[in-house]
């Protein structure tokens, strides 16, 4: 099992603590110091008011920020967890995601989603209806700009003819591409891992989450090792080798710091995770959406304790 540290970057209110330069390089060395496998950032460009206060975060631009953990580490991997492609351009993104793949020589895993928050397509001048199609163009457009040839292509939002863009990303095992992870618990989701992508991205959903992001529920471990053995069938079927990466954090157990933390039942998860097919744990040791007391000592400190409680090194 693999350990994925996310960054507490969403507190744009405490930035200095968290959000600066020194702070993200900081917090990245400790985590690649640790034994953490990864850091991982989220993705709101645009989020309403109306979702910050019921709740949600903020954050800050998910490739400059693992840019500066990237150049402040050695080996640690970086993750996007998730970025919404429909809200970009397919060419800049591809601009931006193998500048960053290269300036950290290929440490880079393109954590993808289709996106929840009308308001942020709409401020963004994103499609909200068509953008599981718009993800899926997008991803292939971006597989394709990758094999570094020129690439014609023409949708509704721009037209494209000839158009080469360099550099590639770094060369990975025999593959010129940036590792691909899609979020999200549907059978859409699942077909897209299939379809474009090495690993998955699931999340848990308690009650009426599910209805607010679009997707389909996962609320037991049930649940998640059925969708998981669904996942690795239709891998197999479309002739895929291997077996896909499957990244979720316990979600019964608490959080390292909270008051619902119960430690013994969390590794006993973890314990099961692996048994039906989890491969990463993204670690979330901040509040995110809610106030956060710690100063970033305080934060560095959890890190530490929660890696020394799971052996991570």
């Amino acid at each position: 099992m693999e350990f994925i540290l996310g960054l507490p970057t969403d507190h744009v209110d405490l930035v200095s603590e968290f959000g600066s330069g020194i702070a993200v390089s900081e917090m990245a060395n400790a985590a690649e110091k640790m034994g953490y496998f990864g850091v991982f950032v989220t993705d709101h460009p645009a989020p309403p008011q109306k979702f910050i206060g019921a709740g949600g975060h903020h954050t800050l631009d998910p490739l400059i920020t693992l840019t500066v953990a990237g150049t402040a580490t050695q080996n640690l991997r970086l993750l996007t967890n998730l970025y919404i492609l429909p809200y970009r351009n397919p060419f800049l993104s591809s601009k931006a995601i193998s500048t960053l793949d290269n300036l950290t020589n290929g440490r880079l895993i393109l954590g993808v989603g289709a996106g929840y928050l009308k308001e942020e397509f709409d401020a963004t001048g994103s499609d909200y209806k068509n953008r599981g199609e718009i993800l899926n163009s997008h991803l292939r457009t971006l597989l394709d700009i990758w094999m570094g040839e020129p690439v014609s292509i023409e949708t509704n939002s721009y037209n494209a003819e000839e158009i080469v863009s360099l550099p590639r990303p770094s060369e990975k095992e025999g593959e010129t591409r940036v590792p691909l992870w899609v979020g999200g618990n549907s059978l859409n989701a699942k077909e897209r891992v299939i379809a474009f992508a090495d690993g998955w991205l699931p999340m848990a959903t308690p009650k009426g989450m599910e209805k607010f992001v679009g997707t389909s529920p996962i609320t037991s471990i049930e649940d998640l090792k059925l969708g998981i053995q669904d996942l690795c069938d239709r891998w197999e079927k479309n002739g895929r080798s291997g077996k896909p990466q499957v990244c979720i954090e316990p979600w019964d157990a608490g959080k390292l710091g909270s008051e619902k933390w119960e430690p013994n039942k969390y590794a006993e998860r973890i314990d099961e995770f692996s048994a039906i097919g989890v491969t990463h744990i993204p670690v979330m040791l901040s509040a995110i959406g809610r106030k956060f007391n710690l100063v970033r000592s305080e934060f560095l400190q959890r890190v530490n304790d929660y890696a020394d409680l799971m052996k991570i090194t």
